[in-house]
């Protein structure tokens, strides 16, 4: 995850007055918006590759 990217992101969170839930959700949408991908879905499509 971009460090740098996010901490910006829950920086603005907080000043917008969200709550950790809405912020969490505010900074993971963000983050897919700009084509960022969990750990999980990278291994997913990984072994997806190895299947075919």
């Amino acid at each position: 995850m971009p460090k740098k990217l996010e901490r910006r992101l829950w920086k603005a969170a907080r000043k917008k007055g969200m709550g950790y839930q809405q912020a969490a959700g505010y900074v993971y949408g963000t983050l897919r918006k700009t084509g960022w991908k969990p750990k999980g879905e990278k291994r997913k499509e990984r072994n997806q590759l190895w299947l075919t």
